[in-house]
């Protein structure tokens, strides 16, 4: 799966979860500054992301996920290693 493809997912994902506009997000779009997504819907959201993806990020992952380009990246990194 290409960065593309695992981005495309992540802003579907993230568009449903949090009914958003998918034109509010862009790489840089911050979960909590931008979007308003606190600490609890964070870890629904990195539920969400898991299952689509068919992995588990450790818990000690979740507070380096602040952007959609922290969750594409990690997913890219996840994928290359596994």
């Amino acid at each position: 799966m290409t960065r593309q493809e695992i981005e495309l997912k992540v802003r579907e994902i993230l568009t449903r979860k949090l009914a958003v506009d998918p034109a509010r997000l862009a790489g840089s779009t911050r979960l909590a500054e931008d979007l308003g997504v606190d600490s609890f819907a964070v870890v629904e959201l990195l539920f969400e992301i898991e299952e689509a993806f068919h992995l588990t990020i450790p818990d000690s992952e979740i507070e380096h996920v602040r952007s959609v380009d922290d969750i594409v990246g990690y997913l890219q990194h996840w994928m290359k290693s596994a």
